[in-house]
């Protein structure tokens, strides 16, 4: 079975649907490249649920706010473990690495 990673969560319109996806199926995660870290509990308040199927992502290399987006992400309500999922745990995980 093929891993399917929803670059930009979804974005705008799709937040919904990506979370259900994400949610339902084993397989399919969201990535977080492009979306702020100050909105993510907006656009998914429940996000504590899923932080196994959640990837940090910095879109590409040249990004000036990788590190403040990385901190900010780290601040969000949400339990140790999660976090550490989702900025990298996950993604090393999904890799196989």
């Amino acid at each position: 079975e093929m891993n399917l990673v929803m670059a930009h969560a979804g974005r705008g319109f799709w937040y919904d649907r990506a979370f259900f996806l994400a949610k339902l199926h084993a397989n399919v995660y969201l990535e977080l490249s492009g979306l702020p870290p100050s909105k993510l509990m907006t656009y998914f308040p429940e996000l504590d649920r899923i932080t196994g199927k959640v990837i940090f992502g910095s879109d590409w290399p040249g990004m000036p706010w990788i590190r403040r987006n990385m901190e900010a992400i780290a601040a969000l309500p949400l339990p140790a473990e999660g976090i550490e999922r989702i900025l990298g745990g996950n993604a090393a995980r999904l890799l196989g690495l």
